[in-house]
């Protein structure tokens, strides 16, 4: 049921803080519903208040004051929200950019080390005895599976595994010794 109050514009300021003291509580607890920050609620219950007061007699409330108000914090809260996931996205989005740019500028890091250890290691693989530096090459850079390197260089597959081991571990060695 509606008070006097509500039927009656606000005109003098003891009539508005009247009226503040009475709904704001309630006003921040239903913004509150919406936004999940009591801070943000009573921020936004301030501007509803402030608007309020600026456009007192302006305003024409077709049910009553409270229900208008109620109406007006619904209504920012919403915006607040849409204004929020704007941000957030905005947000988002330079997020993801400065993560390429991030991703980018390692990529490139990492390529320029990966090119001078690859280089390192063929330098390396050439002072292998040659069988060594073939089979590596077929095995590790080419992508070939064992069997296939016995079938290609006609070796028995037991002799292309050892000579794996073997080079393997000779090249443990140079990588120790660059080191």
């Amino acid at each position: 049921m509606e008070t006097m109050a509500e039927q009656v514009k606000i005109q003098t300021r003891k009539e508005f803080e009247h009226f503040f003291k009475a709904n704001h509580t309630d006003l921040v607890l239903y913004a509150n519903k919406f936004v999940q920050q009591t801070d943000v609620a009573s921020d936004i219950v301030q501007e509803a208040f402030v608007k309020l007061w600026e456009n007192k007699s302006k305003i024409v409330a077709n049910v009553s004051l409270r229900a208008y108000l109620f109406k007006a914090v619904y209504n920012l809260s919403i915006n607040h929200i849409e204004q929020r996931k704007l941000h957030l996205k905005h947000h988002q989005n330079i997020y993801d950019e400065l993560l390429d740019l991030e991703l980018d500028y390692y990529k490139d890091e990492k390529s320029i080390l990966q090119d001078e250890r690859i280089s390192l290691l063929r330098k390396m693989l050439k002072e292998l005895p040659r069988g060594c530096f073939e089979i590596i090459q077929l095995s590790r850079f080419d992508g070939l599976k064992n069997k296939e390197i016995a079938k290609k260089i006609n070796t028995p597959l037991r002799t292309v595994e050892t000579r794996i081991y073997r080079c393997i571990s000779r090249l443990k060695e140079l990588i120790a010794i660059a080191k």
